[in-house]
């Protein structure tokens, strides 16, 4: 029987070889980049690569939001627990990491580019037996898009089992690790039950409302009594005048919705909001 020449035998390793060179650049890697740490809180931005290309989701970043608009928006975002009448409802993130979390969300935003998310972890320790030895982590994504801040709840107060204290697990959309709702305020929408859309640019989140600083630098929160006490007290802003009939139409049926509970207040506003924004009127 007569040996295969070398040249015939060549061929078949060329094309195993090309095809493995194809493969691994076809492999999709997570790449991390930190922006913030502190003893609580890091702070990172997320993107993937695939081929040597960088994924290009389309945020819009890098975005220019203060961190005190993003405390204050953090602030007014709350969670029902266990998804049931009569849960306890609780803020989303912690109060003595608000403000911290706020910097990193903050400086992430203006570092980011259009293939990058921003992750955020936030630790608390706790003590029993005098010993700092339990561990409760706070996570959540946050990007923007068609000039809104969407905020993707993943975990609130876990608490972190020993095995994975080194590896903290991060978020990701759409994952429902815990059983709970967003309660959003004014100025936001409800995007799944763990997720809003933070109309940012607000005024209502010049200011805080559910936060505040003591003279020796402790940050308290306001307890929220009502589901959304701000939206039964304000009522709608002027509008602006000469707006076409048409756009007048629209937030007529708008309004309607609205008291007909068809949709939330803070679908309620941000929808106003865009029917204004493309009316030439009110620019």
């Amino acid at each position: 029987m007569a040996r295969p020449s070398r040249s015939r035998l060549a061929i078949p390793l060329l094309v195993a070889a090309g095809t493995a060179v194809f493969s691994t650049g076809c492999i999709t890697r997570t790449l991390r980049e930190d922006v913030y740490t502190d003893a609580y809180t890091r702070v990172f931005l997320r993107g993937q690569k695939r081929g040597g290309n960088l994924v290009d989701r389309g945020f819009e970043h890098p975005a220019e939001i203060s961190a005190v608009r993003v405390a204050n928006a953090l602030s007014r975002v709350d969670l029902r627990i266990e998804v049931k009448k009569g849960a306890d409802r609780v803020p989303a993130i912690p109060t003595k990491t608000i403000y911290a979390i706020a910097e990193g969300v903050s400086k992430g935003l203006s570092n980011a580019d259009s293939s990058q998310e921003i992750v955020v972890l936030s630790i608390i320790r706790e003590k029993r037996w005098g010993i700092f030895d339990r561990k409760y982590l706070t996570s959540f994504l946050a990007y923007v898009n068609d000039e809104l801040l969407y905020l993707h709840f993943s975990r609130s107060d876990w608490e972190v089992p020993k095995r994975r204290a080194d590896r903290l697990p991060e978020p990701h959309v759409g994952e429902h690790v815990m059983k709970f709702r967003v309660l959003p305020a004014r100025g936001m929408a409800v995007v799944d039950e763990q997720s809003v859309a933070v109309a940012w640019r607000d005024p209502i989140f010049k200011q805080p409302s559910r936060v505040r600083t003591l003279p020796g630098g402790n940050v308290v929160r306001r307890t929220i009594l009502m589901e959304t006490p701000e939206e039964e007290e304000a009522g709608p802003a002027e509008l602006p005048a000469n707006l076409s009939s048409q756009t007048l139409r629209r937030l007529a049926d708008l309004e309607d919705e609205r008291r007909d509970g068809a949709i939330s207040e803070g679908e309620f506003e941000l929808r106003r909001r865009e029917i204004l924004r493309a009316d030439p009127a009110s620019r």
